[in-house]
């Protein structure tokens, strides 16, 4: 019989020479074929899609056989072999009839007549194994050969060879070395129990591949930072911060300084949390949405951005359902919004917690301190939440033209699979300052499945470099910021060694919008790069496991309902005021109370700021005179709120307890 060549399936500009002649077996009488010392063909042009020389790992050449037809040559390859032959053999016949037919299959025949089939080309997401995935009639047998022993030839009706992409899109990452799939002429259920059998037992056999070394991180408890909740020094960010940083106001166009603050309570002045609210306006368009936090407070805003300007002279909050529940909303200058709503209490609900982290060369001074930070708070935040379920996630990021933009591990309840995750990332790539940071802010916000129902939800956006500057980043960025304050997603930026003055004022304005805060790091670890002083006229300086940590519970514990706030997670700064206070001429009473309390001074008091637990002013009061005030918290929920007078020179903060 001739040969016949197939037509080319790659095309090279040069000529093809040859190099030896091409024999066959004198038995099969076909006459032999020399090569001609030289091939010359007009050959089509070569385009930028069409398919390269390197990219041909291997041709394989059939001379004998079944014909076969090729649909196409894609990055898988898919080969049936039919089983016709009708003597018994033994079973890896038809295993060792695919050596030689399919690109990149490798056939070996090992002890025992236990063959071994290798799909060249790929190799498992662990490094290690290269043995492809088995499947017998749909039933997924694992990688080892084993069972081919025990499965009879004579009922093999196909067996099928997917590689590449195809096996990849139908069975995931365990296909990474390709599948072999094998169609029986019908097995009974004793049979198939037999081959899962002796699959499972020949995996059992299989020696464990070394693991890789466990990466050494530092000792947790070594990195220290501190906080900036611009809620609690409210002036202070519109009067002092907000000028001293206003380039920057420029440059991003975040400017959010007109604030509505709403407290929900129910009718046993319980917080209502995981509350949907809107911002309307008196058009009743949708300014701003958001979600009340576990002591019911919601922060919204009014035209935060430059040259968004809202002319209405009214404005009204609705539930999530569109439900008008206030028509007389007021801005904070005016005081907070505290509105009743009939709703239970909440005894149960979820923490989603993510962790986003600048993966770029920059952080390679603190990345693994950080790792090490964040999972000892992971080891303790589940040890300290009663009736919470938490769920973890994490998104690393780089830059565009990097290793990689971005990668995400997406929520799950088991912290030790974050622990790998965290565990195998390593800082490389940027050096351009700017990163990744809207792509990273998109993945975190839309991409990782965030809980629907009533969670609480807090990502810790770490870093130390701005995002790309452009209009449309500016855009996106507003726009992924705005999405997470509806979805009731709080950011926590925590400011890396190098951080600048823009960042520093981007990350403040993130959190505001949020109703999260600010922390950064310090040089007072000695740990990494210099620090930048962040724009405050003081803060405490604390363990950055530790902070982490009691700004988690601040947001996650649930107050019980049967009895007030019973946990302790004040504000750093405000606690140490309370202890290292001189004694006191000024009385606070009764303490605990119900609502109704009195301020007895010697002196008028210039300001009188009320704070919750996490240290943002829920009320403000000035210019009142010497002797009995009084200030009401009836409508606030019970829980531990810090009175803070100011009196001609000295500050005095006052911890009061609202049953």
């Amino acid at each position: 019989m001739p040969l016949s060549v197939p037509d080319p399936i790659a095309y090279q500009s040069s000529a093809v020479v040859g190099t030896d002649s091409y024999k066959t077996h004198p038995s099969c009488n076909i006459p032999t074929v020399k090569a001609p010392d030289k091939i010359t063909a007009s050959l089509p042009p070569i385009y930028n899609d069409t398919l390269k020389t390197k990219e041909i790992d291997e041709v394989v050449v059939t001379a004998y056989g079944i014909k076969k037809s090729y649909k196409s040559v894609t990055a898988s390859s898919t080969v049936m072999i039919a089983s016709t032959d009708k003597n018994p053999v033994h079973s890896p016949a038809a295993v060792s009839s695919l050596a030689g037919r399919v690109a990149g299959i490798e056939v070996s025949t090992g002890i025992k007549k236990h063959d071994a089939i290798l799909i060249r080309g790929t190799r498992s997401m662990d490094g290690h194994s290269t043995a492809p995935l088995y499947i017998v009639d749909g039933i997924i047998l694992g990688r080892e050969s084993g069972f081919l022993n025990a499965l009879d030839p004579k009922k093999i009706k196909e067996l099928k060879v997917l590689k590449g992409l195809e096996a990849a899109a139908l069975y995931g990452s365990k296909a990474n070395n390709g599948v072999i799939v094998i169609t029986t002429k019908g097995l009974s259920t004793a049979e198939i129990e037999k081959l899962k059998k002796v699959s499972s037992e020949s995996e059992e056999k299989v020696l464990k591949e070394p693991e890789e070394p466990e990466k050494k991180l530092p000792k947790a408890g070594q990195l220290t930072a501190g906080e900036i909740n611009d809620f609690s020094k409210w002036d202070y960010w519109k009067d002092i911060a907000v000028p001293t940083l206003g380039e920057y106001k420029n440059t991003w166009k975040f400017f959010p300084d007109k604030r509505v603050s709403v407290q929900l309570v129910n009718k046993d002045r319980k917080p209502v949390i995981g509350e949907k609210v809107k911002l309307l306006d008196d058009k009743k368009n949708i300014i701003w949405e958001a979600v009340s936090d576990n002591l019911g407070n919601v922060e919204l805003w009014i035209s935060p951005m430059t040259g968004d300007n809202s002319d209405s002279e009214k404005y009204y909050l609705s539930d999530g359902s569109g439900q008008i529940i206030s028509s007389n909303l007021r801005t904070f200058k005016n005081g907070q919004n505290l509105i009743i709503l009939d709703k239970t209490c909440l005894q149960k609900h979820v923490l989603d917690l993510a962790f986003v982290v600048d993966a770029t060369g920059s952080m390679g001074d603190e990345i693994s301190y950080l790792q090490s930070e964040l999972l000892d708070v992971l080891k303790k935040t589940e040890r300290q939440l009663k009736n919470t379920t938490v769920r973890y996630g994490s998104v690393f990021y780089r830059d565009q033209g990097d290793e990689y933009v971005t990668r995400k591990f997406d929520f799950s309840d088991k912290a030790e699979d974050l622990v790998e995750f965290i565990k195998k990332q390593n800082a490389g790539g940027g050096g351009d300052t700017p990163e990744a940071v809207v792509e990273a802010l998109k993945v975190s916000v839309e991409e990782l499945k965030w809980s629907h129902e009533n969670s609480a939800k807090i990502m810790f956006l770490i870093l130390d470099a701005p995002p790309h500057h452009s209009e449309q980043n500016i855009k996106e960025l507003y726009s992924t910021v705005k999405n997470a304050a509806k979805k009731g997603i709080t950011i926590i930026p925590l400011a890396a060694s190098d951080t600048d003055k823009q960042t520093e004022y981007l990350m403040r304005t993130f959190a505001l919008l949020t109703n999260g805060t600010y922390t950064f790091l310090t040089d007072d670890s000695g740990i990494g790069n210099s620090h930048i002083k962040p724009t405050i006229d003081s803060y405490e300086v604390e363990k950055l496991n530790d902070l982490l940590l009691r700004l988690i519970l601040q947001r996650a514990i649930l107050p019980e309902c049967s009895a007030g706030i019973s946990n302790d997670n004040i504000n750093k700064k405000m606690e140490k005021e309370i202890d290292s206070q001189i004694d006191s001429k000024t009385v606070v009473f009764p303490n605990p109370t119900k609502g109704l309390m009195q301020i007895k001074t010697r002196k008028s008091i210039e300001e009188l700021f009320v704070y919750d637990l996490a240290g943002k002013i829920i009320m403000r009061k000035e210019k009142l005179p010497e002797g009995k005030n009084s200030i009401d918290l009836t409508s606030y929920p019970q829980g531990i709120y810090l009175v803070r007078i100011h009196t001609n020179d000295q500050w005095e903060t006052f911890k009061v307890i609202k049953n």
